[in-house]
């Protein structure tokens, strides 16, 4: 992508099918978590195939402020570890516009024997870390923030201990607290109240064992890490991004058309692998040969009711699907999607309303009545990427949509208008 700035606008030509076959880039979670556990292992990980966005960026800068050797290659990335001893930054580390970068690097940070301030941008400041900073005082570091956000400054150490964490607002930080936990001075025993997409801790614990640390299961939602056994250097690939995978989908379930993603690992513990269950019921039809998942969109999409506490990525995806669906589709489960880049649920009922959909917002969801959309109608992203890429499917529908800062997509699929264009879409760039 060339690059749009903020006052560009987009704009698809309505009408035709999407279609193609093309791969998916790599997972921002995952690319986010390798960098921290290659950061604090002992010697030097290459990770092939790392997503390269505004995110993971944000992530490499941050893991290199407190001590990682960082070099990178021709789709190689090489991260000399810090032993599980991070150094002090001679400034604060900013984590840009990244969540997940600010809520691992705070807990990264918790490790340098002195004292180390987190910040970003100013929409990132208004992202709440307090659960995180309350976890990791009680397990001995020193640990403040500015009023439950960001920034934070932290350090000293971590002693070990047992902590209850609230994920209510983000998995991320139970993640956070495992990450950083096999090099507590004793053991950690951390349980997660609150509901949160599980899923993603799931993904921190399998990753945390493929690099040695110690995890074990002590009941549901109650992990022991062991102390002392900490991150070995790993060799390994990033699997693909499951909901910029589902970005695509959308495009052809919106449109009638074919798309084939070439690396969606079935293997996967992504949540937003599950999108296709809903497409699913949606009407389209869902077809796996291996690594490859191909969806092709149906002539007309069925409303839905749907759950979404597991994935809530993916809200932004069902809610443009329903604006083109006929019926009711009824979204639950949602409300952590509300601390997000931006509140997505007012942004949605704010944006599609303006297609002449009705909508009603609840605290947990939406209630989107569809079938009716029609432009013209410009949609507000928020500098939110993800509202960015499901307009998309909705502009790629209904004439006259345009969408606003398309250039936000950088966040984690900085060549997502041109994979639209790779599927057929004709895109148009403006302001």
């Amino acid at each position: 992508m060339s690059g749009p700035d903020a006052s560009t606008l987009v704009q698809l030509k309505a009408g035709s099918p999407l279609s193609g076959t093309l791969a998916a880039p790599a997972s921002k979670s995952l690319t986010n978590r390798a960098l921290i556990a290659a950061a604090l292992a002992s010697g030097t990980s290459v990770l092939h195939g790392v997503l390269a966005s505004d995110d993971t960026a944000a992530m490499r800068g941050a893991v290199g402020a407190l001590g990682a050797v960082i070099e990178d290659g021709p789709g190689v990335v090489r991260i000399g570890g810090t032993a599980g001893a991070p150094g002090a930054p001679d400034r604060p580390v900013d984590a840009r516009l990244s969540g997940t970068t600010m809520r691992f690097v705070i807990a990264m940070a918790a490790l340098v024997p002195t004292r180390a301030t987190v910040t970003g941008q100013q929409p990132l400041l208004r992202r709440p870390v307090a659960p995180l900073t309350a976890a990791l005082r009680a397990l001995g570091a020193q640990a403040q923030d500015a009023a439950g956000f960001p920034p934070a400054t932290v350090g000293g150490g971590i002693a070990g201990g047992e902590v209850i964490v609230d994920i209510a607002a983000s998995s991320q930080f139970v993640s956070a607290v495992l990450l950083v936990a096999p090099y507590a001075r004793r053991d950690v025993i951390v349980s997660a109240v609150g509901q949160a997409a599980d899923a993603y801790i799931e993904m921190t614990v399998d990753l945390m064992r493929r690099w040695g640390a110690v995890v074990l299961d002590e009941a549901p939602r109650r992990w022991r890490v062991v102390a002392g056994a900490g991150y070995r250097a790993q060799e390994e690939a990033v699997d693909y991004d499951a909901s910029a995978a589902a970005h695509l989908f959308c495009l052809a379930a919106a449109t009638a058309g074919r798309v084939t993603v070439t690396n969606a690992l079935p293997t996967t513990l992504q949540p937003d692998a599950q999108i296709a269950d809903v497409l699913r019921e949606m009407g389209c039809d869902v077809l796996r040969d291996g690594n490859a998942l191909m969806v092709t969109g149906p002539a007309r999409l069925q409303p839905v009711e749907v759950d979404m506490a597991a994935m809530p990525d993916q809200v932004t995806t069902v809610a443009a699907l329903a604006v083109l669906a006929h019926g009711r589709t009824v979204i639950r489960g949602a409300a952590v999607t509300r601390g997000h880049e931006t509140n997505r649920l007012a942004a949605l009922a704010t944006e599609l309303r303006k297609l002449g959909v009705p909508v009603q917002e609840h605290p947990d969801g939406l209630t989107i009545h569809g079938g009716s959309a029609a432009g013209p109608a410009r949609l507000a992203t928020y500098g939110d990427h993800r509202l960015a890429m499901a307009f998309a499917a909705i502009a790629a529908r209904v004439p006259g949509v345009a969408i606003e800062d398309p250039g936000c997509v950088r966040k984690t699929y900085p060549d997502f208008w041109d994979d639209v264009t790779r599927l057929g879409g004709v895109v148009r760039f403006g302001r």
